[in-house]
């Protein structure tokens, strides 16, 4: 093998080797539905009472907007007495090669058939130089001589269901039979190049033995996709190493993380059509699942609730669909997001990327990639659709209505912002800039514009502000957060409704979608 790839390819594998962490955050969630039972009073009630909150409260409760009257329900009128245009997809051409279509994958006891993209990766100078800089186990003399021989670099590159991939690849047509590297080094058959792998090249790096195997077995699953030909030819493109992802397992299994009720997903699991799309900004593969009406016609429109975190809303699409079977309200296209199974989507740290950290990407994702892409599959009316996201999910949806404005595509009416975790964007405030300060002037939105063109739900459970005390390190805690925001939204006479219930962080929020549907969709 040539050294200048040897080098290149050992490197990146390093990285891709690596692992990473952060603070996490406890956050699992259960199907408990909090009751919905609830008291309208006034906003300035509302504010003392979320600021005094004891566990003698019995009642959820409401406070609504009462300013919207005129202000934005003309705007409101005229935004769905027409439908917007169609959404203008944005995915990169590698992005659209990577959408796939497959069988509903959760209930199975296999893992999804492996899938297979193979491109050609450029790898800058630049980039080369950040990954040296970046490795350890080396000597400053080691270090300085492979940066003064870095250059431009190009190469074929592979992902493995979403995770890349940067060791040999065979070249197209190969048969498995002999195979010929490098400067003609020749290997008798792939068997004998896998050996050499194991013997030479891993223990000679001194890889572990679990860095062994995981390369070993991504290696084979490249091997065979090329071998049978099984595989999708993906675009060139140019790609930093240092992605939040990379060091992934592409065959790690967290199903088992997903919370959910299985008898009841069974029970409507022909209605739930499953997606997997690749996010080149973020580095990640997401599934998507989308769960159709009971009485579907792909000739009419639907309106979309999007809910993020899938791993646990998946769990709500049944009671959802029920209620829609049950005419208790009107039929609309039930969309859960999350990342693919081989990535813990329940992990805090992964969440922090996704809908703190890098919210922006993730919103890019959502506005101007996965709902157009659903778009060209289904007839979506985004007049009358629906954003959730909860926790740092509702930092998410919480950015995501008040940068709307800044985006060509609107395929959303409505956000539910749901126990915002604004405390968060404080975590490492000291080394990256999570923009607390932009957040809690909603993005400048209402610099910008006059008024609020979207409909917004505010919600929490009025227990949760002890369950993470320890988490908010001298910033306004949750539900102060979220009467602060409640607050400014209402000094822009903006048009939302803000619900209290009696609950801790998450346990509301099943039957707070329940009801959300039954109200905001009603039966016709």
């Amino acid at each position: 093998m040539q050294k200048k790839s040897a080098i290149i390819l050992f490197t990146a594998l390093l990285l891709s080797l690596s692992g990473c962490g952060t603070k996490q955050e406890s956050s699992n969630e259960t199907t408990t539905a909090a009751s919905t039972a609830g008291t309208t009073i006034a906003a300035e009630t509302i504010s003392s009472a979320v600021t005094t909150l004891t566990t003698t409260m019995t009642e959820a409760v409401t406070m609504q907007s009462t300013a919207a009257e005129t202000a934005v329900s003309g705007t409101y009128t005229a935004q769905k007495a027409e439908k917007t245009a169609a959404l203008k997809n944005k995915m990169s051409a590698f992005e659209r090669a990577c959408a796939v279509k497959r069988p509903f994958s959760l209930l199975n006891s296999d893992l999804p058939e492996t899938t297979v993209g193979i491109g050609t990766l450029h790898t800058s100078k630049e980039a080369q130089i950040a990954m040296y800089q970046q490795l350890t186990g080396m000597s400053e003399e080691e270090r300085k001589q492979w940066i003064d021989e870095a250059e431009d670099y190009s190469s074929q590159a592979a992902l493995i269901n979403g995770v890349e991939y940067t060791y040999f690849i065979p070249p197209k047509g190969y048969d498995g039979g002999k195979l010929v590297i490098g400067d003609g080094i020749e290997y008798k058959d792939k068997e004998a190049f896998f050996a050499y792998t194991e013997d030479e090249y891993c223990k000679g790096n001194q890889f572990t033995a679990a860095q062994t195997e995981k390369l070993l077995r991504q290696m084979k699953a490249v091997f065979d996709a090329v071998i049978s030909g099984k595989y999708t030819a993906l675009p060139e493109r140019e790609k930093d190493f240092n992605v939040p992802f990379i060091e992934k397992d592409p065959f790690a299994d967290y199903r088992s993380k997903w919370t959910y009720d299985a008898d009841a997903l069974a029970a409507i699991k022909d209605h739930i059509e499953e997606y997997t799309l690749y996010d080149e900004q973020l580095g990640l593969r997401f599934v998507v699942h989308v769960t159709l009406p009971p009485h579907y016609d792909a000739a009419k429109s639907y309106p979309v609730i999007l809910l993020t975190d899938g791993v646990w809303r998946l769990n709500d699409h049944a009671a959802m669909y029920q209620a829609m079977e049950q005419g208790e309200s009107a039929e609309v296209l039930l969309v859960s997001l999350a990342p693919d199974c081989n990535i813990d989507g329940t992990d805090d740290r992964i969440r922090d990327v996704l809908f703190v950290k890098d919210r922006d990407k993730m919103l890019d994702f959502v506005n101007d990639d996965l709902m157009p892409y659903l778009s060209e599959q289904y007839h979506i009316d985004c007049t009358d659709s629906t954003l959730f996201g909860h926790s740092m999910g509702g930092v998410f949806s919480h950015c995501a209505c008040f940068k709307s404005d800044q985006y060509e595509n609107q395929p959303f009416f409505r956000y539910i912002i749901g126990s915002p975790a604004l405390y968060n964007l404080y975590n490492a405030a000291a080394e990256l800039d999570y923009d607390a300060a932009g957040a809690v002037s909603e993005y400048g939105y209402f610099d910008r514009n006059d008024a609020l063109s979207k409909k917004v739900f505010l919600c929490g459970g009025m227990l949760e502000d002890p369950d993470y005390a320890d988490a908010y390190n001298g910033n306004d805690s949750l539900l102060t957060g979220l009467r602060k925001m409640q607050e400014r939204i209402a000094a822009h006479k903006a048009d939302y409704t803000c619900k209290l219930y009696d609950s801790h962080h998450y346990q509301y929020v099943p039957g707070m979608l329940l009801e959300f549907l039954k109200a905001e969709y009603p039966a016709q």
